[in-house]
């Protein structure tokens, strides 16, 4: 055993890391930990050791990165799918169609096709509308209203409170639910108080990538129905 020592030894002055030195010679690390605890070794061999450790972790990383990407897509085609097939008698449902038909033309979708945010977002200021998709979320995805959140996009901060008490009444979505309000006036309407939304535009927002796919799902059977 002690040749074996020497050998680890000399291994791990030449920068070698106790899983190539294990490797090598078929001595456990618990073993080598005892014998290289007092080895001292140069900075040229512990950087060395150092590249090699950073050069393995990032492999290690990619792949795992790489592992997850595929097992996303896996499951996301598979609430796709889900939805298509939801959708097959689904569509014969009147409100189903329009509120469906509403997501297509107003809804956030990028998600499906490359972009990492894969949630729900319908934004308007019309309030039946917004009630429509209310219903429609709840309705036929299932969400609870619990779990929609409802960010308020307004021109005048004056109006804050006043729009926060009006959506939370068309909505009935709990006022925790309702995220920063965001405020903006564009130089093109700044002094155009007439043309201003008193209340604002409102997103619905659901975080459930499952509920995205599925809905992503229909659209695309509606488009396979009807194009």
């Amino acid at each position: 055993m002690r040749s074996d020592k020497n050998s680890a030894i000399q291994l791990r002055k030449s920068g070698n890391s106790y899983s190539q030195i294990g490797s090598a010679l078929k001595v456990p690390k618990s073993t080598l930990s005892n014998w290289l605890k007092d080895v001292s070794i140069s900075q040229e061999a512990l950087e060395k050791i150092q590249a090699r450790t950073n050069s393995t972790g990032i492999a290690k990383l990619i792949e795992r990165n790489k592992n997850q990407t595929v097992l996303a897509k896996e499951r996301h085609d598979k609430f796709y799918e889900s939805g298509k097939k939801e959708a097959k008698t689904l569509l014969n449902n009147s409100l189903f169609l329009v509120g469906l038909s509403l997501y297509w033309a107003e809804g956030y979708k990028q998600g499906a096709y490359g972009s990492k945010w894969k949630s729900i977002d319908f934004a308007n200021s019309d309030s039946e509308m917004i009630e429509m998709m209310v219903l429609f979320f709840t309705k036929f995805l299932e969400i609870k209203k619990s779990d929609i959140k409802v960010q308020i996009m307004l021109h005048d901060p004056k109006n804050t409170e006043k729009a926060l008490s009006y959506w939370h009444k068309i909505t009935k979505i709990p006022v925790n639910n309702f995220i920063a309000t965001s405020h903006s006036v564009s130089s093109a309407s700044s002094n155009k108080q007439n043309r201003k939304l008193e209340y604002g535009t409102i997103h619905l927002r659901i975080n459930s990538v499952e509920s995205f796919f599925r809905l992503i799902g229909w659209i695309d059977e509606l488009k396979r129905k009807f194009i």
